[in-house]
């Protein structure tokens, strides 16, 4: 076959691609995509979530019994309850939404569930679980009854756009101290205290190169530049963790040292045992006797519903940015984001949520669902492939988070901060996500700050009523989080 006859059999495969029942599906004419640029999307916004796979058991696998302080949840069986309720939540918004976001356990509120319910709040994984899943119906019918898309749309463009340059900013931060910059606290929460550099430079070192790499190939405008430098990372770190026997190496790249009995998943039993023990303690007065359980399912509500709603308006304003087009939130998404909170408690694991990291699939050419399923199928493979999943090192999913925290900023340059009340929303609003290391903090300040300064400015009635009703349950939220 020669030159020109192959290239005309490519453009009719191309073409009869791009009309299938699948390409219409999606609508790939309407929001001007390919195959291609959705599987490449998919799959950059799996690499960028893959972190949860570890770092949720890790979490979870913290939370003590109710029953016995010294048994602990399985974090065998949170992996496979991550990965089975990430697949099924982001194959559903891709299927139904069509949307390219993908969901997973929300950070932040699994380390809530751990060590401020389940075991400083003396209720156990169990009650922490009952508490989330308790939490989640009730955050379901909020979105089912429209609640959630009419709050959206009481707040002001800007300040919408001051979350989304807030989330940028604080999975940032995440991202910078799990390239091994920052130190953490006993209960893994971030100081702002440079870490220990003479065990963690090779990570920093690699994850700083690995980010600077994609930053370079991405205004380059390069084919996939994080999969590239994220294939290219960790081929560097299994060489490292394989052939040298320095303290440093195995401190930062630890996980990619390949072991006997790597193949071993005898740890997925876990599964059945944190749901089976949980279901056990439902009537437990130990449980439901202590003011803990009743405020934790509070604060879940109050923390699932901004911290999800931000993130889903920030990957919106990144979506529409990146397609040149202005639509709103679809209805369907937020109901699905809401009733994968369901489906994730009751498969054992902390609330989902739809995360951030879908902007680095938006940033690759991702625009309708069939990226989302593109994901799925990665969280699916997960259950297979869980120790080669495991081995890729904190440092590399950090540079992966850093950049999406660069792009993500870029809309600080639209906010009206000339307005006042808008201004000190959105400061307020960054500030506290970061120093507090929660999206959700970070929203309720920003829309208590935007009140006052509507206050401030006698601007009252450009407030909507709404926003009133939210400042009174914050402050009702602020207190009970107190005595939590």
């Amino acid at each position: 076959m020669n030159k020109k006859n192959f290239k005309a059999q490519k453009s009719l495969q191309r073409n009869y691609l791009e009309n299938s029942k699948i390409a219409k599906y999606f609508k790939f004419s309407d929001f001007k995509t390919t195959f291609k640029k959705e599987i490449i999307g998919g799959v950059s916004t799996f690499l960028s979530m893959i972190y949860i796979l570890s770092v949720e058991p890790n979490l979870l696998g913290q939370a003590q019994s109710i029953s016995d302080p010294t048994q602990h949840m399985s974090s065998g069986g949170v992996f496979v309850a991550t990965a089975v309720a990430s697949f099924i939540a982001t194959l559903v918004m891709g299927l139904s939404a069509n949307v390219p976001i993908g969901l997973a356990p929300s950070m932040g509120l699994n380390a809530m569930f751990s060590f401020n319910i389940a075991n400083q709040g003396g209720i156990g994984y169990e009650g922490a679980l009952i508490a989330t899943t308790l939490s989640s119906l009730i955050f379901c019918l909020m979105s089912v009854t429209k609640l959630r898309a009419t709050l959206i749309r009481s707040l002001p463009h800007s300040i919408h756009l001051a979350i989304g340059v807030g989330i940028g900013f604080f999975i940032a931060y995440v991202g910078i101290v799990n390239m091994g910059w920052v130190q953490t606290s006993p209960s893994g929460l971030p100081i702002a205290n440079l870490s220990d550099f003479k065990m963690n430079y090779p990570g920093i070192i690699l994850g700083t190169a690995v980010l600077f790499g994609a930053i370079i190939l991405f205004y380059k405008k390069f084919f996939a530049p994080v999969i590239v430098m994220l294939l290219i990372g960790f081929v560097i770190v299994i060489i490292l963790a394989n052939v040298t026997d320095n303290a440093a190496i195995k401190h930062s790249f630890g996980t990619a040292k390949w072991k006997d009995g790597q193949w071993d998943y005898s740890e997925f039993h876990g599964f059945v045992t944190n749901l089976e023990h949980t279901y056990k303690q439902f009537i437990n007065p130990e449980i439901w006797n202590k003011p803990t359980m009743y405020i934790s399912i509070f604060i879940f509500i109050i923390l699932n519903f901004f911290d999800a709603t931000g993130t889903l308006t920030s990957v919106n304003i990144e979506m529409n940015r990146a397609s040149g087009l202005n639509q709103e939130i679809p209805p369907k998404a937020l109901v699905i984001d809401a009733g994968a909170t369901v489906m994730g408690s009751a498969l054992g694991v902390s609330h989902m949520a739809c995360y951030t990291e879908s902007c680095v699939g938006i940033m690759q050419g991702a625009r309708t669902g069939l990226a989302s399923i593109v994901t799925s199928c990665g969280f699916l493979l997960s259950l297979a492939l869980f120790p080669i999943f495991k081995m890729m090192p904190n440092c590399l999913s950090g540079a992966a988070t850093v950049f999406i925290g660069t792009v993500m900023i870029k809309s600080v340059t639209e906010i009206e901060w000339s307005r006042t009340e808008i201004g000190l929303g959105a400061f307020f609003a960054i500030l506290f996500m970061v120093i507090t290391f929660s999206i959700a903090n970070g929203i309720v300040m920003g829309i208590i700050a935007y009140s006052i300064g509507a206050i401030a400015t006698k601007k009252i009635k450009e407030v909507h009523p709404l926003v009133w009703v939210l400042d009174v349950v914050f402050i009702v939220y602020l207190v009970a989080y107190a005595f939590m």
